[in-house]
């Protein structure tokens, strides 16, 4: 699947000013049209003079976040530099996560990313993007992501610490990151030189998701704010805490001069009909397979032939605790004994089964080994627990690629599907009119109020549930759909039934939009104000 993208895109000409400045041309930006076209801008100085009047000195953009269906996507404008020579903005974000809340399994579709994306952008700042030529946008970072399924904790674990001594050609493990259960090579925490090309990162799914959702959930409750409540419950889904439990993931970083280095454009509009020529011939998904494989070969190469000792820790402690823990008369959990077995235990691991009965009273040591006994060890087991048990770590690195993604997934819709690429880009850059998904809700809601002769001031109360009474026979409600789509219903007032109408719109969708020429109808609105 692809993970993450980052993409570049630059300004028409017609929003610039260029200069002659130490013999190289430079362009310029005028934030205060960007903060006019709906850009949060912000002055590194500000004037302020004695008659109360101020003034803003030096406009720049901070990161921001646009709002998607379900997580927020990072952006910035930036001025030329020594670096580029023109603006431009960047955009960085997950296509599986704007899309389905989560980017534990996703789609291997690279063009089904870029629209997301785009579409995206165009909701939250459509004034703005028409300042942007999206012809000119490029990648200058693309993850590519596989998996595989562990037998348990513990085998992962034993991988994890494996990998981390692996070290082949230009490849260097490092441990520098927020997780514990997560390796780098080639990337260097605060170095901007590193990882140039490609960098990789291995790491347990589940403890990132984990982690995820304690933070959303700590953030609900300290804004008290229901924002976070869909990306919460998608990361809460028992299919995917079962998809990512002992599962770890081998993630490949693709950078600029990956694509210098392979002789393939970075030009957004020129690498997917690239990767649409690629995939013609070998199949959907191949080129994201193509990219990830060869920034992992290395790593895959240096594999074959190390060997990992498995140790059972995580399995031990929780059979300990499941026969030991009790309840005291004030209901207070007792783990005592399970800790103090499982630290007995340890003990015969590393220091092995004589030794520490040398050091131990003898009622105490056979006290403790019955215990361990008594969930499931051998007498020969607990004797021979120093002994390491190894594997081959080829055996266990088998990547299934027709199992990525589990039964029941569906791949995410394609923004104006009906639309090539070509003709989407197209769109975005004002060419040709805008289709109905790309419109912006509000937008929509004003345009089909004014059709009406009413005030664009209702659209506050219709997004909050709210009917605008028309007459004594009529009202208008708003009416929102699970996948993001809304549509506007007249009904009498205080009488629809908005569940019930909303399955009968369901139901006429499909054929009204086969109906709908793809290009032709792209400027006009939906024609749903009224009785279905």
């Amino acid at each position: 699947m692809y993970d993450f993208a980052a993409i570049r895109i630059f300004f028409k000409e017609e929003f610039l000013f260029t200069s002659f400045t130490r013999g190289e041309l430079v362009s310029h930006l005028d934030m205060r049209e960007c903060g006019l076209r709906g850009l949060k801008v912000l002055p590194r100085e500000m004037t302020l003079h004695i008659d109360g009047n101020d003034e803003c000195h030096d406009l720049y953009h901070p990161w921001d976040s646009l709002p998607s269906s379900f997580t927020g996507i990072a952006f910035k404008v930036y001025q030329s530099s020594g670096y580029l020579q023109q603006p431009f903005i960047e955009i960085k974000a997950s296509p599986a996560k704007i899309t389905q809340g989560h980017n534990v399994f996703g789609s291997d579709d690279l063009e089904q990313g870029v629209r997301a994306i785009y579409q995206s952008l165009k909701h939250a700042l459509p004034d703005f993007s028409d300042m942007l030529n999206f012809d000119s946008a490029e990648f200058f970072r693309i993850d590519a992501t596989y998996s595989i399924k562990l037998p348990n904790r513990d085998v992962l674990a034993s991988v994890l610490d494996s990998l981390s001594r692996v070290s082949n050609r230009y490849l260097r493990p490092s441990r520098d990151g927020m997780y514990e259960s997560t390796i780098y090579f080639n990337k260097v925490r605060n170095n901007v030189n590193t990882g140039r090309t490609t960098s990789l990162c291995i790491y347990s799914k589940l403890d990132e998701i984990k982690f995820q959702l304690e933070d959303l959930q700590n953030k609900a409750k300290k804004e008290k704010t229901k924002a976070y409540d869909q990306v919460i419950q998608a990361l809460s889904a028992p299919e995917l805490q079962h998809f990512a439990t002992d599962r770890l993931r081998f993630e490949a970083r693709i950078a600029t001069r990956f694509f210098d280095k392979h002789g393939i454009s970075r030009n957004v509009n020129k690498l997917i009909a690239y990767v649409k020529g690629f995939e013609s011939e070998k199949g959907q998904g191949a080129f994201c397979h193509w990219l990830w494989h060869e920034a992992m070969k290395d790593l895959l190469d240096a594999v074959s032939g190390q060997e990992i000792t498995v140790i059972h820790d995580s399995k031990v402690k929780k059979l300990l605790h499941t026969a030991f823990d009790t309840i005291d008369s004030k209901g207070k959990l007792r783990t005592a004994k399970a800790v103090r077995l499982f630290g007995f235990y340890s003990r015969l691991v590393h220091e092995g089964h004589n030794r520490v009965k040398r050091t131990m009273g003898r009622s105490s040591f056979y006290n403790s080994i019955n215990d361990l006994r008594s969930i499931g060890f051998s007498k020969f087991e607990l004797q021979n627990l120093d002994k390491e048990e190894s594997l081959p770590l080829v055996h266990l690195i088998k990547f299934d690629f027709n199992q990525q993604r589990p039964a029941s997934y569906i791949e995410p819709k394609l923004p104006c599907s009906e639309l090539r690429f070509d003709e989407f880009v197209d769109m975005m850059n004002g060419i040709i009119p805008l289709s109905n998904e790309l419109i912006n809700p509000d937008l929509f809601i004003e345009n089909a109020l004014i059709e009406m002769g009413l005030t664009p001031a209702y659209i506050n109360g219709l997004k909050a549930g709210r009917e605008v009474r028309l007459n004594e026979s009529e009202s208008l409600s708003l009416a929102l759909f699970d996948d993001g789509d809304f549509n506007l219903v007249v009904h009498e007032p205080n009488g629809i039934d908005l569940e019930d109408y909303k399955n009968k719109l369901r139901d006429t969708r499909a054929s009204f939009n086969r109906a709908v020429h793809k290009v032709n109808n792209c400027s006009k609105l939906p024609t749903a104000v009224g009785q279905p």
